[in-house]
């Protein structure tokens, strides 16, 4: 039997018009399927760095050897799931939410003033874990990821300002198991339909 390949099978990771980054508050039920809309808990975290987005599967293993060399097993030592990706708008008050977490306080725009953001910093992780729902449209092709137990381990924050790059918050996130455990789920549609 020939395996089948086809390019119709394959697709870039190019984020869905409207916004493709979204966060929620941990135990905010999660979306089963790759197009219910999200309900209202989920915030748009608007533009992120060209860059991307990235999943990433780490595992490692220990090699066990017999009396006498012979490899005879490879025992899993460690296993995890992270997310990468840099938030770019930094004026958004979401933005500045998931970022600095509680030290934030949004002031709505008024008729003198624009929406303001005060960051008052303390240097507290943020205790709560978010569920993340990251979404990517190609064509007719769709593909949802979403990540049911997320903490923000972001190690290294470097802002950095230039007169010619605009300001980018790097982050990172661990993705643990949910109670079933899950890491996470994916969903696609391929747009191809029956006839």
């Amino acid at each position: 039997m020939a395996t089948l390949t086809n390019r119709k099978n394959t697709m870039p990771g190019k984020p869905k018009v409207g916004g493709s980054l979204f966060r929620a508050p941990a135990g905010t039920p999660y979306p089963t399927d790759e197009k219910t809309p999200l309900p209202a808990a989920y915030v748009s975290q608007g533009y992120l760095e060209s860059s991307g987005f990235s999943k990433s599967i780490k595992k490692a293993y220990k090699s066990i050897a017999a009396y006498g060399g012979d490899e005879v097993e490879n025992l899993r030592t460690e296993h995890g799931v992270s997310i990468k990706f840099s938030l770019i708008e930094v004026l958004n008050p979401n933005v500045v939410k998931t970022v600095y977490g509680a030290d934030v306080t949004v002031t709505p725009a008024t008729a003198t003033s624009g929406t303001k953001t005060a960051v008052a910093y303390t240097g507290e992780d943020d205790e709560e874990n978010s569920v993340w729902v990251a979404e990517f449209a190609y064509r007719k092709k769709v593909k949802r990821v979403v990540l049911t137990n997320c903490q923000d381990v972001t190690a290294d924050f470097t802002e950095e300002y230039k007169d010619d790059e605009i300001i980018s918050w790097p982050r990172e996130f661990v993705c643990y198991k949910n109670d079933a455990g899950v890491h996470f789920f994916e969903y696609t549609d391929d747009g191809i339909k029956a006839v």
